[in-house]
């Protein structure tokens, strides 16, 4: 009775206190279970395609068009749900600069206007928008498969966006997006029951592990701390690179496994060769997280932003180059240190064959992958179709699903999905088993 009576005074108070296109910077409302934590199915689901909307007033959007990546308050609604000043901004890089048109990417925090408002346990929403994928499949299919292959990695749902800002946007539908869980102390609880260890984000390109010195200066710029700022201690990943680079070739295996999950490495590294992605570490060593566990005093391996996967990050390369991707050379022609060290040690090849091997015999085959990828696009396909700010027209969605876009033997195509898995799963088979 006493927390309906306090959700009771939350609304009462929050819809007195606010004042529409974004409220006020002091009035929020708490929903059953919003403080909870280990609400991601309702949130991250792939049976239904939930919708979102964003409101601020035109003031506020003004000032997120002229500092895109600065956040400002605004109202986010989910089902029966409204919270109030929440810091909302656009994301991405080239999901935001290449993207044509107004369907940008957004990242939605809670807490940055009010502390202690979350959204079913949730501190942030990363809403991606499927930068060059007609598909628009491609980052939730590749996470699965992280997550299938034994990867932290994040969970994603399929959502509808809309958007409404007075005398601009009247409830429009900005189209459908991948909602893709933010790896944070939430994440960190949850897949690893701690969070108290330090967490590193690599996106600059060139965050390779190299030893770069003593001095934490020269890491800043590469692996930007995302918890325990205030201590801004980087000697543990300073400790990491040192091992990574320094070590002799005949204590490299104790050396690195005292400090790093290495099995757990080898598990992202199988699927994302799998996936021929190119824009994580194995080729321009970025887009991912390092986390400095609590229990075992060793990094893990956290992979992010994975939209282009499926061959799609080419960087100049062919779609064969993608489909027959060397696996014993998966660094798309780069040297990335802690892989190609990994590979000297025989023992460490066997295990990364032997995960590659039960990913192409369990998920990554089209007996498996094809009903998923039919499950999914009929799904979305209706809203997809319904979305006329997304990057490709309905035919390619439709068309990349089944077969490349254009037809082979254009060097440059986009591979479609289902040829993607047959092909490259041959390809690899004829590798492991020559």
């Amino acid at each position: 009775m006493k927390k309906v009576f306090l959700l009771i005074t939350m609304i009462l108070i929050a819809s007195i206190a606010s004042c529409g296109g974004g409220g006020s910077h002091d009035a929020f409302i708490f929903i059953p279970g919003g403080n909870d934590p280990g609400d991601y199915d309702v949130i991250y689901n792939q049976t239904s395609v939930d919708e979102y909307e964003i409101e601020m007033s035109a003031a506020r959007w003004q000032a997120l068009q002229n500092n895109p990546f600065i956040y400002v308050s605004g109202t986010l609604k989910f089902k029966d749900e409204t919270y109030y000043n929440v810091g909302i901004r656009y994301k991405g890089n080239s999901s935001y600069f290449a993207m044509p048109g107004p369907k940008k990417s957004f990242k939605v925090h809670f807490n940055e206007y009010v502390p202690g408002q979350y959204f079913h346990g949730l501190k942030k929403l990363n809403f991606n928008n499927g930068f060059n994928d007609p598909t628009l499949m491609r980052e939730a299919l590749a996470y699965k498969l992280m997550r299938d292959g034994g990867v932290p990695a994040s969970r994603t749902s399929h959502i509808k966006l809309y958007v409404t800002v007075p005398g601009i946007h009247s409830r429009e539908y900005f189209g459908v997006y991948t909602s893709v869980e933010q790896v944070n102390k939430s994440f960190l609880q949850d897949r690893f029951s701690n969070n108290g260890g330090n967490l590193f984000k690599a996106e600059a390109a060139g965050s390779d592990l190299t030893y770069l010195g003593p001095g934490k200066i020269s890491y800043i710029p590469k692996y930007e701390l995302k918890t325990n700022e205030l201590l801004n201690d980087y000697s543990d990943l300073i400790n990491l690179c040192n091992v990574v680079t320094n070590t002799a070739d005949n204590q490299f295996k104790s050396e690195i496994e005292a400090v790093f999950n290495v099995d757990g490495f080898l598990s992202w590294l199988a699927v994302n060769t799998i996936l021929s992605y190119q824009d994580s570490y194995a080729g321009k060593a970025h887009n991912y997280y390092l986390y400095h566990n609590n229990d075992t005093g060793k990094f893990d391996y956290i992979p992010w932003d994975l939209n282009t996967t499926f061959g799609q990050s080419r960087f100049g390369k062919s779609a064969d180059y993608m489909l027959n991707l060397d696996i014993y050379q998966p660094t798309f022609g780069e040297y990335r240190i802690l892989i190609d060290r990994l590979f000297n040690i025989p023992e460490y090849v066997t295990s990364y064959e032997n995960r590659m091997q039960s990913l192409l015999d369990n998920y990554f085959n089209s007996a498996a992958m094809d009903p998923a990828i039919d499950t999914m696009y009929n799904l979305i396909k209706d809203d997809v179709h319904a979305d006329t700010k997304k990057m490709f027209d309905n035919a390619a969605f439709d068309t990349c699903v089944v077969q490349d876009l254009p037809d082979p033997p254009d060097p440059q195509r986009t591979l479609g999905l289902k040829p993607y898995v047959t092909d490259r799963g041959t390809s690899i088979q004829s590798q492991l088993s020559p």
